[in-house]
């Protein structure tokens, strides 16, 4: 093992982009920012309709919804597959206009490399 090597095992990566520029996604900094606070808030309101879900989730099992009943929650494989289905079609909802514009260019894309 090098040294090299071993910084690299005891150094986590850092999680954010570094340096004086942000990621360019869309070409515009200002459609990057709008676009990084849909993504934000639509995470919030994931967590928060998860979270109604759980209480509703203890209500019908005739628990009382407490907080430390929420926190410790354990959801059932068909109860997050339910959730993934949810937030899946939450994401294409707000997403549409720009999934619309995106297959196009993947058919065509698809097409071109037969």
């Amino acid at each position: 093992m090098t040294d090299r090597t071993a910084v690299a095992e005891r150094s986590p990566r850092p999680r954010v982009a570094r340096g004086p520029r942000r990621p360019d996604y869309l070409g515009d900094p200002d459609l990057d920012r709008v676009m990084m606070m849909l993504t934000a808030l639509m995470a919030e309101v994931s967590a928060a309709r998860e979270r109604v879900d759980t209480v509703e989730k203890l209500v019908e099992a005739g628990l009382p919804p407490t907080a430390q009943a929420i926190e410790n929650y354990d959801p059932t494989e068909a109860v997050l597959a339910e959730r993934a289905a949810v937030r899946e079609a939450m994401l294409r909802r707000v997403y549409r206009v720009m999934l619309e514009e995106l297959e196009p260019a993947a058919d065509h894309q698809a097409q071109e490399s037969i």
